[in-house]
């Protein structure tokens, strides 16, 4: 039940965020009400220069409240450009990225939250005697203020993300942070044995969706309760990735452990595979490879025949590069998310040569014979392969010559292929130097 409640939730996020603030327009409905209505004789703890006269009040709420509808109408008419902006010229996954900003819809919500506090607020005020003073008005300024402050940065924020090269950075920065939590956690990693698995059991999807999230606390409680086993969760299938019915989410691997009969092992079959929640939308929680997609998609964007902007592709390829040489610096493509006792939750990343088909070949297939664009690509490469760890090198270097022959087949003049070997004769070189380095070890 709970699990489903926060799956609603997540679904709905976005009107969650918007409706939120009538929370704040109900508590401030419920002071004035309180002073100005229910007991009036409190009034007199607050300083005459917080209380407006009756008249004032309604006036500025009257006024306020056409102002706050107003803004508010503008305020969504600006997210909807942005959105189309970012779906025509970026990539549509940087619209919920935009939306997601807290001060985006949150403004909308502050807006709204304020025309309905004016209008209650001049409904509530129409039993008033016209001589008392009021703090619904003086609450309804302070709103005013807050609001104007929203707005501003709100301002700020579009600005700063209608200019691609901040939303490069912006993608490309997060990524960057997320690749060091990765790193962190990848070189704390260590796993049981996989040589001494006694037996292993396939955890299956209940349903087809996307792989939404993963109730990590949850499966730990479950394997612990295995009396006198060691055992390890192996979770190969990604958060976001599209998974039928029936198909493998995780392998329970077990190095110590009683042999289960066909209905404990069927009922421990049910329990686990209800931890993985199958959704119908991806999840669009921060990870480094969802920020690298972003970047990928970009690129793509911009070599379409619309764009044609293949100076911000080789941008992304820049920064894809940087990014992946940094993250095969680990030897490993795993981190252990649980461990209690015996007992170990190890989540699968990509490999290296997922990580750069899943990243490269669209933009390969989509540089249209442009020399800059294949050269960044062949660059890219190459310092990917020279920030790698030993692990990751070969992989790299292969994927680096099948992108190397693909590309070259788009050119026939020997001006643009010769550019392109030139490359590849310093990733020979450097290959070169590199085993003579190992042998003299």
């Amino acid at each position: 039940m709970i699990s489903k409640l926060r799956l609603w939730l997540i679904n709905h996020k976005n009107v969650v965020k918007m409706s939120r603030f009538s929370l704040l327009t109900l508590l401030l409905l419920l002071i004035s009400w309180f002073f100005d209505h229910r007991f009036v004789e409190l009034k007199s703890i607050i300083p005459d220069s917080l209380l407006l006269p009756l008249d004032v009040s309604l006036t500025f709420l009257s006024n306020i409240s056409g102002v706050f509808l107003t803004i508010s109408i503008f305020a969504l008419t600006t997210i909807i450009t942005v959105l189309n902006k970012y779906s025509s010229s970026v990539t549509p996954r940087m619209a919920q990225d935009f939306i997601d900003r807290a001060d985006v819809l949150t403004l909308h919500g502050i807006f709204v939250g304020g025309f309905f506090y004016c209008v209650i607020s001049l409904f509530m005020l129409q039993n008033v005697e016209g001589s008392q003073r009021v703090i619904s008005g003086t609450l309804g300024i302070i709103y005013s203020i807050i609001s104007m402050i929203g707005f501003v940065v709100f301002s700020q924020r579009v600005l700063h993300n209608l200019k691609m090269s901040n939303i490069i950075e912006n993608v490309s920065g997060d990524c960057d942070k997320l690749i060091d939590e990765e790193l962190e956690l990848r070189n704390q990693a260590r796993r049981f044995d996989i040589n001494c698995v006694s037996s292993s059991q396939d955890i299956l999807a209940e349903k087809t969706g996307y792989l939404f999230d993963i109730a990590f606390d949850d499966l730990l409680k479950i394997i612990q309760q295995i009396e006198g086993c060691k055992a390890e969760l192996l979770i190969s299938r990604h958060i976001g990735e599209y998974t039928p019915e029936g198909s493998v989410l995780a392998s329970l691997n077990f190095f110590e452990c009683p042999a289960l009969n066909e209905e404990m092992s069927s009922e421990l079959q049910k329990k686990l595979s209800a931890c993985f929640v199958i959704n119908i939308f991806k999840n669009e929680k921060e990870d480094y490879h969802h920020e690298m997609v972003k970047l990928s998609e970009i690129a793509l964007m911009a070599l379409s025949p619309g764009i044609n902007d293949p100076n911000t592709a080789i941008i992304c390829i820049n920064k894809l590069s940087t990014l992946l040489g940094k993250l095969f610096s680990s030897g490993t493509q795993y981190i252990v998310v649980r461990e209690k006792g015996e007992s170990k939750i190890v989540y699968q990343n990509y490999s290296v040569d997922e990580e750069l088909y899943l990243l490269f070949s669209q933009i390969m297939a989509c540089t249209n014979g442009d020399p800059l664009v294949s050269e960044a690509i062949l660059e890219g490469l190459y310092m990917i392969y020279m920030l790698s760890g030993e692990e990751a090198r070969q992989p790299a270097g292969q994927f680096f010559e099948v992108a190397f022959s693909i590309l070259m087949e788009d050119f026939k003049n020997d001006f643009h292929r010769k550019r392109l070997k030139s490359i590849r004769e310093n990733m020979e070189l450097q290959l070169g130097q590199v085993k003579e380095q190992s042998s003299e070890g």
